[in-house]
This record gives C-alpha cells, structure tokens and sequence, in this order.
C-alpha cells in the first residue's frame, strides 16, 4: 500500500460528521441566493427607474427647448391631417406633446406667455408640467406616490424678422 492510499476511508472513519457537514452545506449558497435577491432586485430596480425618469426628463427638456426655438424664428408646423400651417402656438403645443408621447408621459399643463407667442423681438416664454409614472409599483413605496411631476420652463427673445409664411 503507498502512503496515500485508504486516507479517504480513514478520514471518513474518523469524521463521519464531516459528510454530514459537507452534505449541509449543499444549500447554503440558494439560502444566501434568497436573501440578497430582494435587496439586488430593488437596487436594479431602482436604477432602472431612475433612468427611465432621467431620459423622460431630458427628453422633455429638449422638446420645449426645441418648440421655443421653432417659436422665436416665427415658423409654423402643418397640420398633419390637414396639411394647413397651424398657429405658432399651435406648434408649439404640438411638439411638446409629441414628444411626451414618445416617452409615455403626461403633459399636465402647457403655458406659453405671450399666448400667441408674441410679436419679433418680444420675450416668449414656454412652461410645461410633465407626469411620470413609476413603472415598477416597489417605487411608489419608497416615493410615496404612484407619479412624479416635473416642471420645464423655457425663455427665448423671438427674432427680429420672422421667417416668410407666418
């Protein structure tokens, strides 16, 4: 017999609780899984959400930004089922509520000062209030509501001639 030879038998003679121990151990790792899983789930959760109402929120402020510029160079969108040139205003309203769409949010209140959207060189001023909703419902625990409201407000002087076609 070499020298390592029936260690293995020994061993076990010597530690039958040592299989018992091993044998055990088997779940430890899936009771480990379940606890930490909740807490991970949240986390990314949570960065998902968080990423989510980031983009939405940039892509608002974008819109607005984008709508006042359209506004203060004096063109106008075509009605889209029409094809006649909508009002300033009309184009305004229509671009930010377009792209709101496109991140499924809601757009709560539009102000455009003046209402028209003013004479050349006069300041315009857009202000929108967007809601969010949180797509996971753990969120509304930790925010204590089901939404978010945000609000965009944009400043812009109009040009001193506007564009032909107004």
């Amino acid at each position: 017999m070499t020298v390592g030879e029936g260690l293995g038998e020994r061993a076990a003679a010597l530690d039958p609780c040592g299989r018992r121990l091993r044998r055990s151990v088997r779940g430890q790792s899936l009771v480990e899984f379940i606890i930490v899983f909740p807490f991970v789930f949240v986390l990314f959760a949570g960065i998902f959400e968080f990423g989510r109402y980031y983009y939405a929120r940039q892509t608002q402020r974008h819109a607005v930004f984008e709508a006042a510029r359209l506004g203060v160079t004096g063109n106008v969108l075509n009605d889209p089922e029409t094809g006649d040139p909508m009002t300033r205003a009309e184009s305004i309203r229509s671009i930010i509520q377009e792209r709101a769409d496109q991140v499924n949010i809601e757009v709560e209140d539009l102000t455009i000062t003046p209402a028209d959207g003013g004479q050349p060189g006069e300041v315009v001023r857009i202000s929108s209030t967007f809601r969010y909703y949180f797509t996971f419902p753990a969120m509304t625990k930790v925010f204590g509501a089901v939404h978010v409201d945000f609000t965009i407000t944009a400043a812009m002087k109009n040009e001193p001639v506007f564009a032909t076609g107004t």
